[in-house]
């Protein structure tokens, strides 16, 4: 590994500093389970790097009446054991769950999945399911965006040059409002996703759907909200056959690549299959 220059900023200002200073020569070190392995394999060669792991705040997990913040420091292994979020929030717990070993999980951040931007990452899924706000601040101040318009492309995301993301806002969630996200890949959580599905319902009164959220990872070369599906369910009874329709619509609106891991026409097939148990399985948590 080849660097100039190793910095350990002791505050955000300091980090907004280093950043402007060095611009795209700088790398952010989180947890480093990504960032690491790019700075070995000669991916990456930045002239510094900004280590944050002693900026103060970033670490913290926070429930309110208004809903939660999560750190973008804060571990995966952390948030997928953090038990104070099983009533509200477990699929973000669940989808922390499914990044990886034990091991990584232990040190790679939340943070960190998602400024790496990998359109398999399976962590900010239960986040995009939640609807989440990415909290991001810089020299000019702070600003949020929604965590599906965060991702630009592959290993891109709306960061500017200075600014650093701060963590996660996550709104609380309707009554009668069930998730879920499924990870397929061939050895399991230790493998890299090759087709995640997530959905999120919240039922009306009447038992209609109220709202809907559909995610995909894999597929696209960012994580995908399935508008398209989310706007057919909204209105309806979420029947075992709307369910199927949702389904397929689901896997007729995405254009996934073929790589070492999957055909495209498998991934769109696997679209669907994980779509409707993803689904099913958010409708039967409403119910319990």
């Amino acid at each position: 590994m080849r660097f100039e220059h190793y910095f350990e900023p002791q505050s955000r200002q300091e980090c907004f500093d280093l950043l402007a200073q060095y611009g795209e020569n700088a790398k952010v070190l989180a947890g480093g389970t990504d960032v690491v392995q790019y700075l070995k394999s000669g991916q990456v060669k930045p002239e510094a790097i900004i280590d944050i792991r002693k900026i103060e705040g970033l670490g913290d997990t926070t429930l309110t009446d208004q809903g939660l913040e999560i750190g973008a420091m804060v571990r995966l292994r952390a948030l997928s054991r953090n038990e104070a979020l099983l009533a509200e929030y477990p699929v973000i717990m669940e989808a922390a769950g499914h990044v990886s070993s034990m091991q990584i999980r232990n040190t790679a951040t939340i943070g960190g999945n998602a400024c790496n931007a990998s359109p398999s990452a399976d962590a900010i899924q239960g986040l995009l399911l939640m609807d989440a706000v990415a909290l991001i601040e810089g020299s000019a101040g702070k600003r949020e965006v929604p965590l599906a318009e965060f991702f630009v492309g592959p290993g891109k995301t709306v960061l500017g040059k200075d600014e650093l993301l701060l963590g996660f806002k996550v709104p609380k969630p309707a009554a009668n409002t069930g998730a879920y996200y499924e990870k397929f890949a061939i050895r399991g959580d230790t493998d890299i996703t090759i087709v995640g599905a997530g959905a999120a319902i919240s039922l009306a009164a009447d038992g209609t759907v109220a709202k809907a959220v559909i995610t995909l990872s894999a597929v696209a070369p960012t994580p995908l909200r399935m508008g398209v599906v989310e706007q057919m369910l909204v209105g309806q009874t979420l029947t075992p056959e709307l369910i199927a329709r949702a389904a397929a619509v689901a896997g007729e609106n995405v254009s996934p690549i073929s790589d070492q891991r999957a055909t495209a026409e498998y991934r769109k097939e696997m679209v669907v299959v994980s779509t409707k148990n993803a689904l099913t399985q958010a409708l039967e948590r409403v119910k319990a």
